[in-house]
């Protein structure tokens, strides 16, 4: 995920009512950044967009989602996975996973609220990662400097020792 105050996120569901659910639900949760695709050939075409979240269950027509997920990745290798099925199988759930998925949300009452829950950890961890990311280069940054302060100040002894004599 790159942008953590209102990412864009992709959904891809092929029924029209759970669709307008979920986006009605993620848009009264201030995600406003929503785009929709009734497949996952649409969703490909648009990979040039580089959604920060995709939303999708793991059948649908045309290509599944686990194949949507590995082709997206390859343009798009920082896009969060989020699948939201009607399949409630563990064994799918792992392999899904496993596979790269950040995410495996079964549909149910509860489906909307946790989908909710999970692009905010996403978003916290994307938040997090930066700011290490950021300290990492701090510190590397500091040493750099403290490194060239430290090679200053001998070669200002060495040349100043010469210069004295």
């Amino acid at each position: 995920m790159q942008k953590t105050k209102n990412p864009l996120v992709f959904i891809i569901e092929d029924s029209l009512v759970y669709k307008d659910l979920i986006v009605g639900y993620l848009q009264s949760k201030n995600y406003t950044n929503l785009k929709t695709f009734k497949n996952g050939e649409e969703c490909l075409k648009s990979m040039n967009q580089y959604p920060d979240v995709i939303i999708l269950d793991y059948s649908f027509s045309g290509i599944n989602g686990l194949e949507l997920m590995v082709k997206a990745r390859e343009e798009s290798p920082d896009t969060s996975f989020i699948f939201l099925s009607g399949q409630n199988d563990v064994e799918l759930a792992v392999k899904i996973m496993k596979l790269g998925a950040d995410d495996y949300i079964v549909k149910n009452e509860k489906a909307p609220y946790n989908l909710v829950k999970s692009i905010e950890h996403l978003m916290t961890e994307t938040k997090r990662a930066k700011v290490n990311k950021g300290f990492k280069i701090g510190v590397i940054g500091f040493f750099v400097v403290l490194f060239v302060i430290i090679m200053t100040i001998i070669l200002m002894t060495f040349f100043l020792k010469d210069f004295a004599l």
